[in-house]
């Protein structure tokens, strides 16, 4: 059997609300712009659900994607500033979003997975605020939270691209390059006490391959513990990097299963455009009896959350049974994922969430093997690594190792290679800068 959980469930220790004490007083306190920075199963997730909890009634949550978007509960980037999908100079940016009184109303803005957000995007959020609020401040006198880990997954920039950025003098793609970032101050919480895992040699060995340093040292003992079959008695998920492999997997375990299976529909309502939309589920989705299959929503009765992973072992019109790796039979309904769309409640002051469009489906998909992406915020209990030819993207191997809670419960398909820990230079270089050069917080490893 493998449990898993989602990073917020696995980072609770006793007392984790003093924990977040300080980083929630140090916002209340008004800096500007705060960077909340750490590596894998660090308590970012958490601090945003503590954030939404106790941060006020004018706030909103933006992600740089759509599927993230969905899953913090939020709205993107794109869509809240009217922005188009592409690259943008920021000079000439007009505001076009219909969100013009909400924005001049806003105390705090929350970005998360701040480092797949180019550096133009944060400029041209920054001009929209500043136009539509006429103040000549940084995003226009709107508080600023960016959370996220520069050395996990990078914003996607094809080379023509990253030659524009330059034309427009940017060093960089990343936020942190963002020009406005350098006409304010930028409050720093680096998150760096690892909740996610226990095992000191094992968090070292992850700190190291996230950092670039040492490398060789930390790629040779985890070969030597977990380039072997993976433990008795245990399923594990297969990471992979692409789509591709994964799917192969996830092919041949169905093809391999004797029951004809049932195929779910999945149905949309409002602004959710199924042909061209990033779905958390397929629109058509295969189950058969002895499937397995990861859960993709936290379910409201606790029986499971977002990762669990289990076997299928009954089927019905509208609802599938799993039991869970982590014990019990769950019966898994339909659930409406809400894509969300911000507006301003003149009546009661505060910020609205309206629905302005749901997806219905069983929130169950295929997990034989999942990407290294789709894993991302998961703790896996045993995952089995199939780097294929290599990773392609900084940080998506620290990532694939980094979902693992323990050694024991971790085994690769081949052997890594250093090859395989591919680091941008500079964004190491900033993250060090960031941890070094801030205040030591709670959240600190000690």
């Amino acid at each position: 059997m493998s449990t898993t959980a989602t990073e917020t469930d696995v980072i609770r220790p006793a007392g984790h609300e003093e924990a977040f004490a300080r980083p929630l007083a140090m916002l209340r306190e008004q800096a500007p712009v705060t960077m909340v920075l750490g590596g894998a199963g660090t308590g970012k997730t958490t601090f945003l659900h503590m954030l939404r909890k106790h941060g006020g009634s004018r706030q909103v949550f933006l992600a740089p994607t759509g599927v993230a978007a969905l899953q913090l509960g939020g709205q993107t980037i794109h869509s809240f500033f009217g922005l188009p999908p592409r690259l943008v100079d920021p000079d000439q940016v007009r505001p076009r979003s219909p969100k013009r009184t909400l924005m001049k109303k806003l105390d705090r803005l929350v970005i998360d997975e701040v480092s797949m957000v180019r550096a133009d995007v944060l400029d041209a959020v920054d001009r929209c605020l500043r136009i539509v609020r006429g103040r000549p401040e940084p995003f226009g006198g709107v508080q600023m939270v960016l959370v996220g880990d520069f050395l996990q997954l990078p914003p996607v920039v094809p080379m023509a691209e990253r030659e524009i950025l330059e034309h427009f003098g940017y060093e960089g793609p990343f936020a942190f390059d963002a020009r406005v970032l350098r006409e304010t101050p930028v409050a720093r919480l680096p998150f760096t006490k690892v909740w996610r895992q226990s095992d000191i040699h094992f968090v070292e060995h992850l700190a190291a391959l996230r950092s670039g340093r040492f490398v060789a040292d930390a790629v040779a003992a985890i070969n030597e513990a977990c380039f072997r079959p993976h433990r008795d008695g245990r399923i594990p998920v297969v990471l992979a990097p692409t789509n591709a492999r994964v799917d192969a997997y996830n092919r041949r375990g169905l093809e391999g299963l004797a029951d004809g299976g049932r195929v779910y529909e999945g149905a949309s309502q409002g602004e959710f455009d199924l042909a061209n939309d990033r779905l958390p589920v397929p629109e058509a989705l295969l189950l058969k009896v002895g499937a397995r299959v990861m859960t993709v929503r936290n379910d409201p009765e606790r029986q499971w959350v977002n990762g669990s992973v289990g076997t299928v072992i009954g089927l019905a019109p509208d609802r599938a049974f799993v039991r869970l790796d982590a014990g019990g039979v769950a019966e898994i309904e339909r659930v409406s994922w809400e894509r969300i769309r911000y507006d301003w409640d003149e009546t009661t002051g505060k910020v609205e969430a309206k629905v302005v469009g749901t997806y219905t489906q069983l929130p169950l998909v295929p997990a034989w093997a999942v990407t290294v992406h789709k894993a991302q915020g998961l703790t896996l209990e045993d995952v089995r690594i199939d780097f294929d030819s290599g990773a392609f993207a900084a940080g998506q191997a620290y990532v694939a190792l980094s979902r693992a809670r323990s050694l024991e419960g971790l085994s690769l398909v081949r052997p890594l290679r250093a090859s395989d820990i591919r680091i941008d230079r500079r964004v190491a270089a900033f993250a060090s800068a960031f941890e070094a050069e801030a205040e030591l917080f709670p959240l600190r490893q000690q």
